[in-house]
């Protein structure tokens, strides 16, 4: 009984760890494949397609980049519907790519239904009147298991227009568990029968002597320095006694042996520990560090810090002062984490401050990036990134956006979100061609850039830092200067975070065109 109470708690404990792995690592990849497909989507059409449900030339093209984030990331499909209020039930199609080869049928645009189905309606009521971004888990329904996100959709009013869903199937993860704990059942209900009838049949055979020599010989191995004897093999029992005589015995070689190869693995493992220190030092060397970067110019305030996640992040910045006249400012964000997201990270930063000496435009610069990551990109890596580069002279901005999120300007003596049509993501796509926008600065304006591990850092609660958050902790840094700026923002994600864990990298970059000198 209480092998079997330990097997079964064994077997509980296992499946609660790995399902609670499991909901981590697939929330966060189908959060982050809504959040980039959302990226592409142009909301300020969705009035019109719905009202004359006829697709134009821009429709199909963000068909088509839906279709491939289907494919590329074997989800069962992708909708984009608007569902009225007040009950959310009525559902009206503008988008929905589906597995090519699967049981879902594609609705056409401006298809509608009414769909009532409380766990969905109430999402839906969230996602619209809330603005969350809810992920789902579906179990045992009539088209198998499955987990969705659920991501609000903003036109440039900033209003909710829409709902994206990424669904995605875990039934093969469902059927796994399910057979999992079946098997552990079966093997619970054996090993106790077996154990329970070879217990009261021999019980007196050979008992008290040979364990008395187990328990001298583990003494003596554990006195003496770990030296193992061949006493036990003196036990000839042909029985349970028998076998653990021989395999303490098999143990007492096996731990030292496990000694000398844990001996070996610790000096690997010092060895890979040194060699992870020395790769986080490259890539902040990689990074500029210095403050003020460029000592000669006091027009302009400038700094930026990385955190990352890992020993090695996927973060990158950068800020180039191509001439007297013209700064190039780079934030981005390659997917993933660690070693893999490190090198990606290095490649991306690497063409893009060489395209950007080359005297290239932003869109110009991510044209051929894009082009270049593309080429082998086996891994399936993209990244996110702004750009932007200012001339001096006149004040203009020229910057270009590949799915990142919006930079936070003071402007006008306001402190809003720099919000533009987004361009799709670095590597995402082959022969994509970016979009550069441009805004005109004037002295005492400020920019603050960073990656989606600032308003994405998570608190115990599962509560996101946010957007709103940012904006407040940034109005009251107007009279700091760069690095105190980032300090408080960093001090405010603490504060908020408490004691859970940081999931992703961290990277800011605040500019200051000075008006004077900062406080």
């Amino acid at each position: 009984m209480a092998g079997f109470m330990l097997c079964s708690l064994m077997a509980f404990v296992g499946h609660r760890i790995f399902s609670r792995q499991f909901r981590i690592q697939y929330d966060s990849n189908i959060r982050a494949i809504a959040s980039a497909a959302r990226e592409c989507l142009n909301p300020d059409d969705f009035e019109n397609y719905i009202a004359t449900c006829r697709p134009d030339s821009a429709y199909e093209g963000v068909q088509k980049i839906l279709q491939d984030f289907v494919d590329k990331f074997d989800l069962n499909m992708l909708y984009v519907s608007y569902v009225e209020p007040p009950d959310y039930s009525e559902i009206t199609y503008i988008y929905n790519p589906v597995m090519k080869g699967g049981r879902w049928s594609q609705f056409p645009l401006g298809y509608h239904e009414k769909y009532i189905e409380p766990n969905y309606n109430k999402t839906a009521k969230l996602v619209f009147e809330k603005g969350e971004t809810i992920v789902r888990h579906t179990v045992k329904t009539r088209s198998g298991s499955h987990i969705t996100a659920m991501v609000p959709v903003y036109d440039s009013k900033g209003r909710i227009v829409a709902v994206l869903g990424a669904q995605k199937s875990i039934q093969e993860f469902v059927d796994s568990l399910h057979s999992y704990m079946r098997d552990i059942l079966i093997l619970e209900f054996i090993f106790a029968a077996v154990f329970f009838l070879l217990f009261t049949l021999y019980f007196n055979l050979s008992f008290i002597r040979p364990l008395s020599l187990i328990t001298h010989e583990t003494d003596h191995f554990a006195s003496y320095g770990g030296e193992p004897s061949d006493m036990l093999l003196t036990i000839k029992n042909q029985d349970e006694i028998g076998t653990l005589a021989h395999s303490v015995h098999q143990m007492e070689l096996d731990v030292c042996d496990n000694i000398e190869k844990l001996t070996k693995i610790t000096a690997e493992q010092e060895r890979i520990s040194t060699e992870l220190n020395v790769a986080t030092k490259i890539q902040r060397e990689m990074l500029p560090l210095l403050y003020p970067p460029f000592p000669d110019r006091s027009d302009f305030d400038l700094y930026a810090s990385m955190t990352p996640a890992k020993e090695v992040g996927g973060d990158l910045y950068d800020y180039v002062l191509l001439d007297d006249d013209h700064l190039m400012i780079v934030v981005g964000d390659v997917s993933g984490k660690g070693v893999p997201a490190a090198l990606f990270m290095v490649i991306a930063k690497t063409l893009l401050s060489s395209h950007g000496e080359e005297g290239l435009s932003p869109a110009e610069i991510f044209n051929v990036t894009n082009s270049q990551l593309c080429k082998g990109n086996e891994t399936g890596l993209f990244v996110t990134c702004w750009l932007g580069i200012l001339t001096f002279s006149t004040g203009e901005l020229r910057f270009v956006n590949a799915g990142h999120p919006y930079p936070v300007v003071f402007h006008d003596n306001e402190v809003s979100y720099l919000k533009t049509r987004p361009n799709l993501v670095l590597a995402g796509m082959e022969g994509m061609r970016y979009a550069e926008n441009s805004i005109t600065l004037a002295k005492g304006d400020r920019i603050f850039i960073y990656t989606d591990g600032v308003t994405e850092a998570t608190n115990s609660k599962k509560e996101l830092f946010g957007d709103e958050r940012l904006l407040n902790v940034l109005k009251n840094t107007l009279h700091l200067d760069a690095p105190k700026t980032l300090e408080a923002v960093q001090s405010a994600i603490n504060e908020f975070v408490g004691e859970a864990e940081q999931f992703d990298d961290i990277t800011m970059l605040d500019f200051i065109w000075q008006e004077r000198s900062p406080l």
